[in-house]
């Protein structure tokens, strides 16, 4: 679907790994800039007749380094380039989310290096975009950013810090503020989401900042909050290191439901996290 080019010199990989859906750190999944490279530019064409409204991306590579000052830039005649929202140093941490205004749809995207130079060190691992039009035709992306104005979100569970809407408000820093983090040891809870609208989700990404699991969890839809029918199998929530590789989970549904819920089917709750963002997989 999208079509990745660059100016810059490759050590390893190619450039298309960056949209690949892999994070292995290898030439396979990822690729890695020769270092010093200064004014380069990375290029994702979307395709004849296509155009998105982008309001952001998420950029994983495997070690901190960042690579000079950027910018993103949006066109639909691959000449005449504009700018979107201000720079920002590419890099510098393995999970980066950038955000930016806009309300265009384009065709191409360009990330332009305005000043500084590239790491040779990491392994650039992948680019999320992030759509700025969830509505009208089918699609599957992410629906994230901050969400608490059109999703409530509750729990059973109890917190030793932060709030539940944490986990759609778009932060992701590691604090009460932006976060959350479960009392320990605790089974058979639920997170529950109306949606306030029907959608057809397909899977989410789950973000938290070490690795400690809560056991096994499924996810179920419903349309009056009473009767829920479960989606996809079970599966154990977190229990990875998610910096820079955040917890994919999809499966097959082709229902639109208003509530979504996350129960807890065995297994306890750990403290030890920090649990940033979740992040739905809208297919319609």
């Amino acid at each position: 679907m999208i079509t990745v080019t660059t100016t810059a010199t490759l050590g390893g990989g190619t450039i298309s790994n960056l949209i690949d859906g892999g994070y292995t750190v290898d030439n396979n999944d990822a690729c890695f800039w020769d270092g010093g490279q200064s004014t380069r530019e990375v290029k994702f064409d979307f395709g004849a007749g296509v155009t998105k409204v982008i309001t952001g991306f998420r950029w994983a590579q495997s070690t901190g380094n960042s690579h000079g000052t950027w910018v993103l830039e949006g066109s639909n005649d691959d000449s005449s380039y504009t700018g979107i929202g201000s720079s920002f140093t590419l890099g510098g941490d393995t999970l980066v989310d950038y955000q930016f205004s806009n309300s265009t749809a384009y065709r191409f995207y360009k990330l332009r290096q305005t000043a500084g130079s590239t790491s040779g060190s990491p392994y650039l691992l992948e680019i999320e975009f992030r759509i700025g039009d969830p509505t009208g035709s089918t699609r599957d992306a992410l629906e994230a950013g901050d969400r608490t104005a059109s999703i409530t979100s509750t729990t059973t569970a109890s917190l030793g810090g932060g709030t539940i809407a944490n986990l759609i408000d778009g932060a992701f820093a590691s604090n009460g503020t932006d976060a959350l983090w479960f009392t320990n040891g605790q089974a058979t809870k639920e997170i529950k989401f109306d949606l306030g609208s029907t959608k057809v989700i397909t899977g989410f990404i789950w973000v938290q900042g070490s690795g400690g699991s809560h056991g096994t969890w499924i996810i179920e839809g419903s349309n009056d909050d009473s009767s829920y029918t479960q989606l996809g199998s079970d599966f154990t929530l977190g229990g990875v290191t998610n910096s820079p590789n955040p917890q994919h989970q999809t499966f097959a549904n082709s229902t639109a439901y208003r509530y979504y819920k996350l129960r807890q089917t065995s297994g306890t709750t750990s403290s030890g996290p920090w649990i940033l963002e979740l992040e739905f997989r809208i297919a319609s």
